[in-house]
């Protein structure tokens, strides 16, 4: 029988937070490339998103901090 593993939840939590933050960065590298196709407002509605969600990972305790 295989044992319990206490931490199962912590590594998989873990490993959706990077998945997280490498699709973020991706995400600023399309910006960047793309930016003269998207109309300012589209700009703006996705940097508002991305900014948000690097807020909610730096603020919740457990999660990537940047250094």
């Amino acid at each position: 029988m295989p044992r319990k593993d206490g931490n199962k939840n912590q590594k998989e939590d873990l490993k959706k937070i990077e998945l997280t933050v490498d699709n973020m960065v991706e995400n600023e590298r399309f910006l960047a490339e793309n930016a003269g196709e998207l109309t300012p407002h589209q700009l703006k509605d996705v940097r508002e998103h991305l900014a948000s969600k690097k807020k909610f990972l730096l603020e919740t305790e457990g999660t990537v901090k940047e250094q």
